[in-house]
């Protein structure tokens, strides 16, 4: 049974990020009052002129070390968290006890064990941002009811197919650092084929090794595309345009890109 509205479809991410994040922003723990969605920026409070007090390490290290407590001591707190500035390893794993979290948004940070995510049974959007230092995501493979996921910047990934258990995956957003660039690297595509009640798909700031996009083309069921305009894509352009269900994403939206002979992202 497919979860996804047409609108988070036709949006992507972007939807998750700008309509669907909680509204409110905390620092202190004691800002705290009993909400169930909550945007909990603790980390890199040095020279923010909006609170002054934070004038030594010590100062700020309580601050993450009373949330990692709570988070760890009141596991049932919270359905969806976002995270706006770096996540350090302590604080990953501490959000990893939150029993009954649904949404999870990492912006960036330095995790490189996220091993504690397969505690996030009931959890369905999963954004884990610029994990440069993550080692591997088969944890990630474990979250079963998992709709929507984003992975950015995982360097030190290089093979996906553990994402073929994640059977009611809806959306799927794959990329490097776009801003950079900085791209990462994967040893091909094939992952795809098991993947075909995908809804969405994006392919940005990655190189394939193989090549071999093809197995793209087995997504019965994709709704959105943007991949990047290399010449592999534009090669079988004719072939990705004529997607059953196809509708939306650059693929759909920006033609010119792939009858281009400019690489361009998208």
């Amino acid at each position: 049974m497919q979860k996804l509205t047409q609108i988070q479809i036709q949006k992507g991410i972007e939807y998750w990020v700008k309509y669907k994040t909680p509204h409110k922003n905390v620092v202190e723990l004691e800002e705290y009052v009993d909400e169930k969605e909550l945007t909990i920026n603790c980390t890199q409070l040095d020279g923010v002129p909006y609170y002054p007090k934070y004038k030594n390490t010590r100062e700020k290290k309580r601050v993450l070390i009373e949330w990692c407590e709570f988070l760890k001591e009141n596991p049932y707190a919270f359905t969806s968290l976002y995270f706006g500035t770096r996540m350090p390893q302590e604080l990953f794993n501490a959000v990893c006890e939150q029993k009954n979290l649904k949404r999870l948004y990492i912006k960036w940070g330095a995790y490189p064990d996220i091993s504690a995510i397969s505690k996030l049974q009931e959890l369905e959007y999963l954004h884990i941002g610029s994990g440069a230092s993550v080692l591997s995501i088969e944890p990630v493979s474990e979250l079963k009811k998992l709709v929507v996921l984003s992975l950015e910047n995982l360097q030190k990934i290089n093979d996906y197919y553990a994402l073929t258990k994640l059977k009611h995956l809806e959306l799927l957003s794959i990329e490097g650092d776009v801003l950079a660039p900085r791209y990462i690297h994967i040893n091909n595509l094939n992952f795809l084929r098991e993947m075909r009640q995908l809804r969405s798909f994006s392919l940005t700031a990655a190189r394939v090794k193989s090549k071999d996009y093809t197995p793209i083309l087995e997504l019965e069921n994709v709704e959105y595309l943007s991949i990047e305009a290399r010449k592999e894509v534009k090669a079988i352009y004719d072939q990705l345009i004529k997607l059953p269900k196809l509708k939306y994403g650059g693929v759909v939206e920006h033609p010119e890109f792939y009858k281009s002979t400019r690489k361009l992202i998208i």
